[in-house]
């Protein structure tokens, strides 16, 4: 393959999977919209506490911020790639986040349950402040 096809397929790689989409090109299999959930914080404090509890069950994300809005990739334990959409909460004057999560292969009821438990954890950092 010739250094700028190959140098282009990477591009298009790394772009969508920082994005969180995919092409039918990319992959054959469609990306699903899975649950949501309204949390109490910001979007940032969510989005640590995510990054936090998820890296403490052993699953790495890959964090990219898109406007006021972050974006999650990972994979589960199982091998669903998943992608969780952070974002402020419309008519919620910054109280309240919207997590909203896409996956693959029909999703992970078990990685969700996971997600909920971490969102439901007391935040530690509050108690510091």
């Amino acid at each position: 393959m010739s250094r700028c096809l190959s140098g282009a397929c990477a591009g298009v790689l790394l772009l969508s999977v920082a994005g969180c989409v995919t092409d039918s090109f990319l992959m054959p299999q469609v990306v699903v919209d899975g649950p949501k959930t309204l949390v109490l914080g910001s979007v940032f404090d969510v989005s640590s506490r995510l990054n936090a509890g998820l890296s403490d069950a052993g699953i790495a994300l890959q964090m990219n911020r898109v406007g006021s809005d972050w974006r999650m990739v990972g994979t589960s334990k199982s091998g669903t790639v998943f992608c969780l959409h952070v974002s402020p909460a419309p008519k919620s004057g910054g109280k309240k986040t919207l997590v909203r999560m896409q996956w693959d292969r029909g999703g992970d009821e078990e990685l969700w349950r996971q997600i909920q438990k971490v969102l439901s954890a007391p935040d530690e950092s509050a108690d510091l402040q």
